[in-house]
């Protein structure tokens, strides 16, 4: 008799080997710690209130908020692969993860790569702790997938440092961040990045209206002060830094491991209804490949942090590697909503009052996945320039 247990994607999908028959790695060790912490940390009021800080802040007293970075700033120095652990932990255990994206995979590894020695001290070690936090400031209301005609200003005050004047568009867990990494043009039209403090005057944070879990946000900056030290880099090097920083965003890592939860969700409402998969082929054949194509994610994410730990990752692997994994995970969601038709769009999950299911937050999360941090054409577009113009046969 066919079981859902014929379809369970394994736990790692090739990024660490786990059961009773494999040796205890230093990576099955570090998977085992993220998990027990998690297992005892208010998950069910982070979900409930999209504050995920008090988890941030038990893992980061451990050093495995970010243990990737050098143990000076807080981490524990291991490869990017290994830290892939954490980010796969905190989805299995439905853990909102945007937050930790934001100010580690994305604001942290800017910092940890292009940013001054002052900077770094300053503050990777609080993002680490999780007693800091970060966004991100690149969108604008005329300006999302092309920022190159953003109109944000930094001005020169005279005495060193600028002001800045614009209006960033669609910035996550901008109520919880303490900073935002704000890309603008200065007085000779060349992009700088700035790493701005948000709990200041000229900062007001509005909610944008969404059908997601996590809300977007509009930061107005009217004036705001940084300071030369704010800035990222080098000045008039933004634009330079932004391309390196979306390819830290384009692992494929977070979309994977969202499209394997959503996955084990599915699995797991089919346990009731094994009647389905013996009545027919059809759920067994979606089964069947979704598992396989979840596996041939995980092998591609492993080689894209492999090569990003090597520092040999590539524009057109960061941009394979994201167009891959967010259409998968779309398509474990509406997969996934098949099995109980408009049912599947008003569950709650029975282990937390209040809160969606996990197959029901898919559904509301998974087409915004192939618009954020480049949308599926764009990735598509940056695929065929870079492989016709590296002169690399294409195959139909």
């Amino acid at each position: 008799m066919l079981t859902t247990e014929f379809y369970r994607a394994p736990a790692d999908c090739g990024l660490v080997r786990t059961g009773a028959d494999v040796p205890r790695t230093p990576m099955r060790a570090l998977r085992e710690e993220v998990h027990d912490i998690l297992v005892g940390a208010p998950v069910a009021e982070a979900r409930r209130t999209r504050d995920p800080r008090p988890i941030h802040r038990a893992l980061g007293d451990a050093g495995l908020l970010a243990p990737q970075w050098p143990e000076e700033y807080g981490g524990r120095g291991v490869s990017q692969v290994a830290a892939a652990v954490l980010v796969e932990e905190l989805a299995m255990h439905d853990v909102p993860d945007l937050l930790h994206t934001l100010t580690v995979q994305i604001v942290g590894s800017t910092l940890l790569n292009v940013a001054s020695p002052g900077m770094k001290s300053r503050h990777l070690p609080g993002f680490a702790a999780g007693t800091a936090f970060g966004c991100v400031l690149f969108s604008e209301p005329q300006a999302g997938s092309d920022l190159n005609i953003l109109s944000t200003r930094a001005v020169s005050d005279g005495n060193g440092g600028y002001k800045l004047y614009g209006t960033k568009v669609h910035s996550l867990f901008a109520r919880l961040a303490d900073y935002g990494l704000c890309l603008a043009r200065g007085e000779n039209d060349a992009f700088s990045l700035f790493l701005v403090p948000l709990a200041q005057k000229g900062v007001t944070i509005r909610p944008i209206p969404g059908i997601g879990d996590d809300a977007f946000h509009e930061v107005t900056l009217d004036g705001v002060a940084v300071t030369a030290d704010d800035v990222v880099g080098e000045l008039g090097q933004g634009w330079a830094i932004v391309v390196k920083t979306l390819a830290f965003e384009r692992t494929g890592l977070d979309y994977y491991v969202k499209a394997l939860r959503w996955y084990r969700a599915a699995v797991e409402r089919l346990e009731g209804h094994t009647d389905r998969l013996e009545a027919g082929q059809h759920d067994q054949i979606g089964l069947a490949k979704l598992n396989a194509r979840l596996l041939a994610a995980g092998t591609l994410v492993r080689r894209v942090l492999t090569r990003l730990d090597r520092g040999e990752l590539n524009e057109d692997e960061a941009a394979a590697a994201k167009w891959y994994t967010t259409e998968l995970a779309a398509e474990v969601a509406w997969w996934a909503a098949e099995l109980d038709g408009d049912r599947s769009m008003t569950l709650d999950d029975p282990e937390v009052d209040g809160v969606a299911h996990p197959l029901d937050s898919a559904m509301r999360e998974a087409p915004g996945m192939r618009i954020s941090g480049g949308t599926a054409e764009m990735m598509l577009e940056t695929l065929a320039r870079l492989r016709l113009d590296s002169g690399a046969e294409v195959r139909p």
